[in-house]
């Protein structure tokens, strides 16, 4: 009987004593474990760190040793003609009394970038229609006022039907005046650099202006504003679409409408679908097409970076690896920029 309890004594002293054994090698188990992540924490800190001090730099293209010696690239021409229809002359005004195409950011960070053969002409004009073109003749870039007081009417309606403040309609012809004049540059340097193109020439500019939305917006502009200004230029793919189409439009040289809307919602979806998840799940995008969009973006970046490097001025120094660190450094200063409070 003695001997059982002292059996049964060892047993239980010995479980005592493999568990706290076992409790001070799990205890150091978790020191060193809250050590290594605190080590790691440390280390993602002070990387955040330095990618904020970054993004504080200001965003200019490096200019290679005696730069001055190098030529500069070939520099954009602006001109707004006075309409002679009185109705168009509030837009005349707002274009030429606020100098707008020298406040369209995208057009301004390539003006004198590229090697041109020929300066392009930004010319705002009436057209007793609503357009916007490009003329290889005269190397012009055309904005009607017609364009601008449809885009302005379109956005006015959106804003009563679906509540979306005072300034929408300024916003909505912001947007798509900026969509549709990168559109046009587009034309004009596939022309005039004679840019390869192998599929349909207005889906491959769709594409550049999309590019450069994304990569030249203000720095006061955020990611989200830069994606809601491409979602409302897609709005107006849909403005003359019916859904009902005939054999020219088909056969036209034009996607239509719902396609360039899907398609530039897959560019947008594609550049960072985890913030930008929203455009599948409210049904703007099929999540069949999604699937492709993040590989699709990349390659469209890419391509017309590829295509635009090789034209850009001596003066700046510039190759892919460098373009791409100027963008993500871009982009990290306009989400700052959008985000820091101020005192009014």
């Amino acid at each position: 009987m003695k001997l059982r309890l002292i059996v049964l004594l060892s047993v239980a002293l010995g479980l005592v004593s493999g568990a706290f054994l076992y409790s001070l090698l799990s205890e150091k188990r978790h020191q060193k474990e809250l050590v290594a992540a605190r080590a790691q924490g440390r280390a993602d800190a002070e990387k955040a760190m330095a990618d904020e001090l970054a993004a504080l730099k200001p965003v200019v293209l490096k200019k290679v040793a005696n730069a001055e010696s190098k030529p500069d690239g070939v520099h954009f021409a602006y001109e707004y003609v006075k309409p002679k229809n009185p109705e168009l002359e509030p837009f005349y005004q707002l274009a030429h009394d606020g100098d707008l195409l020298h406040h369209l950011p995208e057009i301004q960070a390539i003006d004198g970038l590229l090697m041109l053969p020929r300066p392009i002409k930004f010319v705002m004009a009436e057209c007793r229609e609503p357009n916007a073109f490009y003329t290889p003749e005269r190397s012009e870039v055309v904005m009607c006022y017609e364009t601008l007081k449809v885009l302005r009417d379109r956005g006015q309606q959106l804003a009563q039907e679906q509540e979306l403040g005072d300034d929408y309609a300024q916003r909505y012809l912001a947007a798509n005046l900026r969509f549709i004049l990168l559109h046009e540059t587009g034309h004009a340097l596939i022309d005039m650099l004679d840019i390869p193109i192998t599929g349909r020439e207005e889906d491959a500019v769709d594409q550049l202006a999309t590019t450069l939305m994304q990569r030249f917006a203000g720095l006061n502009e955020s990611s989200r504003q830069t994606a809601d200004n491409l979602r409302m230029a897609s709005n107006w793919f849909l403005v003359r679409s019916t859904g009902a189409y005939n054999l020219d439009a088909y056969a036209d040289e034009h996607a239509l409408g719902e396609q360039r809307y899907f398609n530039l919602q897959c560019l947008i979806y594609g550049s960072n679908p985890a913030r930008y998840v929203g455009i599948v799940t409210d049904g703007d995008l099929p999540e069949a097409r999604a699937k492709t969009c993040p590989a699709e973006a990349r390659r469209v970046s890419k391509a017309w970076l590829r295509l635009l490097i090789p034209h850009v001025a001596p003066k700046y120094e510039m190759t892919e690896e460098k373009a791409n660190r100027l963008f993500e450094q871009r982009e990290r200063e306009r989400n700052r920029n959008a985000e820091v409070p101020y005192v009014r």
